[in-house]
This record gives C-alpha cells, sequence and structure tokens, in this order.
C-alpha cells in the first residue's frame, strides 16, 4: 500500500460515506489519506461459516461497541432508551447491516415548510440536488429491485438488477396488502442477484448481517474501498484521531492521531480534512478538537454540534402462521414493504409518518429463541422439538419504521467520566423518544395488525413499548446537520463547516432530517455529491497556484 506523506485530503473514517468521498477523490487524481481507527475485514472473517454463527453475531459480531469492545471501538454512554448500533472497521456498520436501500422522498428535503416542529427546517438541497448522486450510488453499490415504484419520482436513468429471491412469505404478505388495496413494493436490496467482476450473485444464504464472504452484500467496501485501494488510497488502519487541528486563522490543517497497535501519537497535515465518523463519532471529534479559536469544539459556534440526534423510531415485531413462511429462504434483506402511511396527515394527531417493512429472519436458533421479540422462546427440556416445529419457518419479520423529529435535548456531548482506551472522553446521547415518534408507532402497529390478520396470521408479538422500551439505534443521524446558515446548523450544501474552513463532515451527522427510511442510501448519495465539490475546489486550487 503506497505511503503518502503529504496528502492534498485526510478522511476520517472509511464507512459508506468515508470510503466512497475517498474513491472519488483518488479517481481525481488527489493525494488521499483515510484514516479508519478499525481493522480491515477479509471474506474469511465473518462468523459465517461457523456452526454458531447466530450467537457470535452477538459476541464479536454485536452491532453495539459497548458489547463488542474490539480495540478500535470508543464506549457510548446512553440514558437507556436506545442501543447504539455503530462499526468501527473498514466499511462501517455496512460490514453487517442488511441491505435495506431506501431513498428519500421529495417532502422529505422541505419537513420545516411542512410543519416546522420541534426545530425541523428544510435541507439547503432538493431531491433533484441528490437524484443523480442516488443513482451514481446505486450502480457502485449493486441494488436490486423492480423499477416503477409509483410511489417516489420516476428514475430513468437509476440501475437495478433483478430483484432478490425471498420465501414465502414474501408472497403471503404482498397477497395481504394487495387485498387491502393499500400502496405497496418489492422493497430494493443492495445486494447482486448477477455476478459483477469479483463480486459473486447472492447464493440466497439468509445470514447478511454476519457478513457477506460472496461480496453479494453491497458494503462500503466492495462499492468503494476495494476499488479505491487499486488506485493508490493510503488507508490506514488501526489509526484513533485525538483531534482535528487547525491553525492561527481557525482553518483545519491536520490532524493527530493514535497507531493503536503501539500507542505512538502522529501528526498528519493537509489543507482539506473530511470528517465521516458517523452520527455520533463526528460530533464526539468535533467536540474533543478544542482550540483557542474554537474553544467549544469545531463548528460548534452556535451550540449545534451534537444536537438534533435523530435514530428513527422503531418498533419489530414478530407475525406468526400456522404454515411454512421460508423465512429463512433467500437475503435476509427486505421484501415486500408498505409506505401507504408515510407522509403527514394531521387528522391522524401527529406529524410525519411511518415505513412498515417485511423481511426474512436468520436461522433454526433465531426461532428457537423466540425470533425477534423473544417473547416466547422454545422451552427447554421436555417439549423442545414440538416447541421448535411450532417456530421455525412460521415467522416473519416485520419493522414499523418512523419518521423522528429533530430535538434539540436529543444530543451528543463528552462524557465526564467514563473514557476509552487512549483516555479520551466517550461519548454520551441523551435520547428520548418524542410523544410524536411514538404516536407514530402506536398508529403504524394498528395498521401491522390488520395486515397480520389479512394475512392469516395466528398470532402477531409486538415489541413492548413500556418504560422498558429500548430503541434499536441503527441509524445515528443530524449532530452536525446541513442547513442554509450557521445559525440552524453545522454544515453548508456543500458539506463544508460553516465555522472552520477546510473542515468538512459527511456522514448520517449531516443529514438534516431522517425521513421513515434507511438512510444508507443518502449518505452515499451525499458523499459523492460532496466528492464531486472537492474535487472542483482542489481542481481550482492547483489553477490559482500555477499562475
Amino acid at each position: 500500500m503506497p505511503r503518502v506523506d503529504v496528502p492534498d485530503v485526510i478522511v476520517i473514517g472509511a464507512g459508506m460515506a468515508g470510503a466512497a468521498i475517498s474513491h472519488t477523490l483518488r479517481k481525481g487524481g488527489a493525494k488521499v489519506v483515510c484514516l479508519e481507527q478499525g481493522h480491515e475485514i477479509g471474506a474469511v472473517d465473518h462468523p459465517t461459516f461457523g456452526d454458531d454463527w447466530e450467537f457470535e453475531m452477538r459476541r464479536d459480531w454485536a452491532f453495539t461497541p459497548n458489547q463488542r469492545q474490539q480495540p478500535g471501538d470508543y464506549p457510548v454512554v446512553t440514558n437507556g432508551t436506545f442501543m447504539p448500533y455503530l462499526g468501527a472497521s473498514v466499511g462501517g456498520s455496512t460490514n453487517h447491516y442488511s441491505g435495506f436501500w431506501h431513498r428519500l422522498k421529495p417532502v422529505d428535503f422541505r419537513k420545516g415548510t411542512e410543519h416546522g416542529v420541534e426545530g425541523t427546517i428544510d435541507w439547503p438541497i432538493s431531491y433533484e440536488d441528490l437524484a443523480p448522486y442516488y443513482d451514481r450510488n446505486d450502480y457502485d453499490v449493486g441494488v436490486s429491485g423492480l423499477p416503477g415504484d409509483p410511489g417516489y419520482p420516476a428514475r430513468p436513468d437509476a440501475p437495478r438488477l433483478p430483484l432478490v429471491q425471498h420465501g414465502e412469505y414474501n408472497n403471503i404478505l404482498a397477497d395481504a396488502m394487495e387485498g387491502m388495496g393499500i400502496h405497496w413494493w418489492p422493497a430494493d436490496n443492495a445486494v447482486l442477484t448477477e455476478d459483477r467482476g469479483h463480486r459473486l450473485a447472492c447464493n440466497s444464504c439468509g445470514m447478511c448481517n454476519t457478513g457477506c464472504p460472496r461480496g453479494s452484500l453491497g458494503t462500503a467496501t466492495q462499492a468503494y474501498v476495494l476499488p479505491a485501494l487499486s488506485l493508490g488510497l493510503d488507508l490506514r488502519t488501526g489509526t484513533r484521531v485525538h483531534r482535528i487541528t487547525t491553525d492561527r486563522t481557525g482553518a483545519a490543517d491536520g490532524v493527530e492521531y493514535e497507531d493503536l497497535a503501539d500507542g505512538s501519537m502522529h501528526a498528519l497535515k493537509a489543507p482539506l480534512v473530511v470528517l465521516a465518523g458517523n452520527g455520533i463519532g463526528s460530533p464526539r471529534l468535533l467536540l474533543l478538537s478544542t482550540s483557542a479559536e474554537h474553544p467549544d469544539g469545531l463548528g460548534n459556534s452556535h451550540d449545534h454540534v451534537g444536537r438534533h440526534f435523530m435514530t428513527h423510531g422503531y418498533r419489530l415485531a414478530d407475525m406468526w402462521f400456522d404454515r411454512p413462511t421460508g423465512h429463512w429462504k433467500g437475503a435476509f434483506g427486505a421484501g415486500p414493504y408498505t409506505q401507504e402511511w408515510y407522509d403527514t396527515d394531521a387528522s391522524r394527531g401527529f406529524v410525519n409518518g411511518v415505513t412498515i417493512t417485511f423481511g426474512g429472519a436468520w436461522g433454526s436458533a433465531w426461532s428457537a429463541l423466540g425470533a425477534t421479540t423473544q417473547s416466547n422462546p422454545a422451552p427447554w427440556g421436555a417439549g423442545h422439538v414440538e416447541g421448535f416445529e411450532e417456530r421455525f419457518d412460521r415467522h416473519v419479520f416485520c419493522a414499523i419504521q418512523a419518521d423522528d423529529l429533530p430535538v434539540a435535548t436529543n444530543r451528543v456531548t463528552l462524557d465526564g467520566e467514563l473514557v476509552d482506551s487512549s483516555g479520551l472522553p466517550a461519548a454520551n446521547v441523551h435520547y428520548d423518544l418524542h410523544p410524536n415518534t411514538r404516536a407514530q408507532l402506536e398508529f403504524g402497529s394498528d395498521r401491522l395488525r390488520e395486515i397480520a390478520a389479512a394475512a392469516g396470521a395466528v398470532g402477531l408479538d409486538l415489541q413492548p413499548m413500556d418504560d422498558s422500551f429500548c430503541q434499536p439505534g441503527w441509524h445515528l443521524m443530524g449532530t452536525a446537520r446541513m442547513s442554509s446558515g450557521p445559525q440552524e446548523g453545522v454544515v453548508d450544501e456543500w458539506n463544508r463547516v460553516w465555522d472552520t474552513p477546510g473542515l468538512v463532515v459527511c456522514d448520517g451527522s449531516s443529514m438534516t432530517t431522517g425521513a421513515a427510511a434507511n438512510p444508507t442510501s443518502t449518505i452515499g448519495a451525499l458523499a459523492l455529491r460532496c466528492a464531486d465539490r472537492l474535487l472542483a475546489d482542489i481542481g481550482r486550487q492547483v489553477e490559482a497556484d500555477v499562475r
């Protein structure tokens, strides 16, 4: 791997955004160093091949760093209302995501105009600004789906591979929603259904969340890291950035980072720094990077860094049948989904709306444990075989996803006590489920019950929403949000930090609203758009220097 001593750009983080930006910049000729505090993951590193893969994915491959505790992880303190899910490795959390591939809709970019509740603002860009980058990202990642969903603007240039294969549950739920007269559509998935170069088509093994050794799953590594490395990207793993440095004018001019292998500290200078550390990691590093010119951290002149944290309201459920569902067959990715109740309808008593998605589930151990909600596991000992047969191949994974509000008091700060292995303060995340989000989830639950009845289900286990209700924090957004001015957010329409020249933040933290949609597609599109602008700026600077 080539070593770049004097880079044009330093990129912090090798997840979807950092990888897409690194690849685009390197392809355009820029000298790029990408710093990733985690490690590289090879095909055989995944737990896919082990007999206990369903349990291993809860140990070393756990979604939350608090349980995983790998060298590149840092602890996240919460107030107990959500479980932080984030990756610390090359490829980030895409190494074990499901590949659900939603886009935002045009309305999602103007929620401030629509209702403006709890500090909601419009994005400074529109769906139309991002559409060509959505298309480009779809191709790079490799997306399977069915064109023509009337719930979205037409996508004449969006590439699509044939649909992934699903078990019988797909037909059961699609038929039910069709009979109810509600709009549904086969979901897009970031899963190859045709071979592409070294990447093989999905073989329907159903273990996407453990990582895909075939390269079928559209991870940041497959889409962007490996191509960038072939172009000479200087990727340095096991490197924890302690702070982004600034010069006497307050402009970013480099980083100080630690080699986690031996604890040595290093300084690296560059005229441009791109931060892509996720919706918790990015505000944490901005707050850590204090200086005389930025006493409250970078980008924080108006106290927006870390605020407006969104993670999507989620209520998970298991739908049970007395006939085979084939939940274990095909890709784990989403099957049918409905956005019938996606848009705001004030008569419901809340703003925003929900997406209801149906998907496959893991294997035999998962079924025996009672599936997603684990509210009714098979008994041990006598009756286990009968209990297992009542559960395996008899359930469907259901997810009610609500559009969270960007509440200023839901925020990331630096913890005053807990530190990581380098002695840096842990991230502290305070998140309260907003009554509007709870109302969306209750509304979605009623709709899910109706769908279950229409599908002939014999039971529906919904995640309880009592005082112990804990959100799965799969999506970390809003904490360095894009805005039309520095009084409302942290970055401008090109992801440039308002008060820190030479610094860019691009990842889930820069999303202004979260929508009722998975964010990875949007994060990748934002990154490609951001990188194109950075290349143009670098080119103009080079021309000026030559003159």
